[in-house]
């Protein structure tokens, strides 16, 4: 039995040491900087006004809007365009939502390699709430020429 143990403990570690998301690594999916926006903070202005904050974590994004300060509470899909510096971004409402805000086909032409600042080329927002204005509760509105900055942690 003395000869047993000390190979029984260095099965579980070893096992462990090849499941994906035990030990080393992220554990999340996809997060090769081209489908992930984990960790990272992305703000949208419409002019000089700043409109919305995004925090993603994992698959999840809270949506910020500025003016309230009404947080939504979505799931997104990012692409980074290959061979250009673009990418599109997809928000979807989180289940189970009293108010949502919808991003759709937004489409990001960055200004630098780094993909820290863009242009917003195309893409709607839909907004839906009790809080909301009535002129804009529900209503697909563009998202051309708004700009993004992100903020990498």
């Amino acid at each position: 039995m003395k000869k047993l143990f000390p190979v029984l403990l260095l099965i579980p570690v070893t096992v462990c040491g090849l499941l994906s998301g035990c030990g080393g690594g992220s554990g999340k999916s996809g997060d090769d900087g081209n489908t992930s926006l984990s960790g990272q903070q992305v703000s949208l202005f419409e002019g000089g006004s700043i409109l919305f904050q995004l925090q993603f974590s994992g698959q999840d994004v809270d949506v910020i809007r500025m003016d309230t300060r009404a947080v939504y509470d979505g799931v997104y899909t990012y692409r980074f365009n290959s061979g250009e510096n673009a990418g599109v971004l997809n928000i979807a409402p989180a289940a189970n939502s009293s108010s949502a805000c919808t991003m759709a086909n937004v489409n990001i032409a960055f200004d630098d390699a780094g993909r820290n600042a863009g242009v917003i080329t195309s893409g709607t927002i839909t907004e839906t709430g009790l809080d909301l204005d009535p002129a804009i509760d529900g209503v697909p509105r563009s998202m051309a020429g708004w700009t993004c900055r992100v903020h990498r942690d």
